[in-house]
């Protein structure tokens, strides 16, 4: 085939979230969903001239030319999702991964290790997340449309790569309200297709390198065993409120210049800081608030801290719905409460 993109590239792929669950469920309504999925998915690749090269299941596989024609097409495409009236029970949520790289194209087809990283791209997305790889951030960083921005969400060893990757996440204001659904039948987690995808293998080991800027982990991210940290003047925020736990115990190595550490911990995380060693910063840690929960989760962090922080807290609303519950305790009779530690 004639006049496909060739040579450097870039790959959209995307894939319905919860899909599984729906087709079981409600086949005859997911089968109308999928047909209006497709059209939406279809029409905004092929309107700025992408081509696309396989579809498997509910997932679509789209080259471009161009970075910025494939982010178009992931926004047209999560702004059309958005405004529909699903047949479902509940909307039909697609994650997207935007990678540039050498393909070689035979038979309209595209394969090589491009290929490979926007498929492990995809796999660490939620629902209504559109991924972007730390090339296809390059190629895009002087072209965004007006209102969109990257969020730099750190360094990730993805499964099966060598070379770890740096992600980025696309932000506009649709895309946050899309990023509220809920997800299907476990409420809290939206973790089943991200679990699936890891095939419920426990990272080994997280890097992230954070200079100037910000880096999170956070939603339903699987805690690894160990985690290196490093941060000059930025900032790394490890929320594990909604984090997938598969391990008994996660260790950090934490090297923090200026910069601050957070971990935002929830009842069943017990956090040690012991073994840092704190220079002319500060290391504070501040157990949940709430009656004792069963440990699932042991962090312990080591490693130095010269004039930056390391903090480990609960959530400011959870530590102030708990002073709360105390107080309404004491007005009603119940003794004085012991008042819940601040969280720093």
């Amino acid at each position: 085939m004639s006049g496909l993109p060739s040579g450097t590239v870039t790959l959209l792929f995307t894939d319905v979230e919860g899909s599984t669950r729906l087709w079981d469920a409600e086949r005859d309504a997911m089968a109308a969903a999928l047909r209006r999925h497709d059209e939406i998915l279809r029409g905004a690749i092929e309107q700025v001239g992408g081509y696309v090269f396989k579809t498997v299941g509910d997932s679509f596989c789209a080259a471009f030319s161009a970075a910025r024609a494939g982010l178009d097409a992931a926004l047209a495409a999560q702004r059309d999702l958005a405004a529909q009236s699903w047949p479902t029970s509940r909307p039909i949520v697609v994650r997207m991964g935007l990678h540039a790289g050498v393909c070689e194209e035979r038979d309209g087809d595209y394969f090589g290790p491009a290929v490979n990283r926007v498929a492990r791209l995809l796999a660490v997305a939620s629902g209504g997340q559109v991924l972007v790889s730390g090339v296809a951030a390059e190629l895009l960083s002087d072209e965004l449309p007006e209102g969109v921005d990257l969020r730099e969400l750190g360094t990730r060893q993805l499964k099966d790569l060598s070379r770890p990757e740096r992600i980025y996440e696309v932000e506009a204001a649709f895309l946050a309200a899309r990023l509220g659904v809920p997800a299907p039948a476990d409420g809290d987690r939206v973790a089943e297709d991200l679990i699936a995808a890891e095939a419920a293998q426990v990272p080994d080991t997280d890097r992230i390198t954070c200079g100037s800027g910000s880096a999170k982990r956070d939603r339903a991210w699987i805690v690894p065993r160990r985690m290196e940290i490093q941060v000059a003047s930025g900032t790394v925020r490890l929320d594990f409120r909604r984090a997938v736990i598969a391990a008994p115990e996660l260790r950090i190595d934490a090297r923090i210049a200026s910069g601050t550490l957070t971990l935002i911990t929830r009842p069943g995380i017990v956090v040690d800081a012991g073994d840092l060693t704190v220079n002319s910063g500060s290391a504070k840690v501040v157990p949940p608030a709430g009656p004792d929960a069963p440990v699932q989760l042991r962090v312990k962090v080591s490693g130095q801290v010269g004039s930056g922080s390391v903090a480990a807290r609960p959530a400011y609303g959870d530590w102030w719905r708990a002073l709360w519950r105390r107080l309404l305790h004491r007005l009603a009779g119940g003794g004085r409460p012991s008042l819940p530690a601040a969280p720093p």
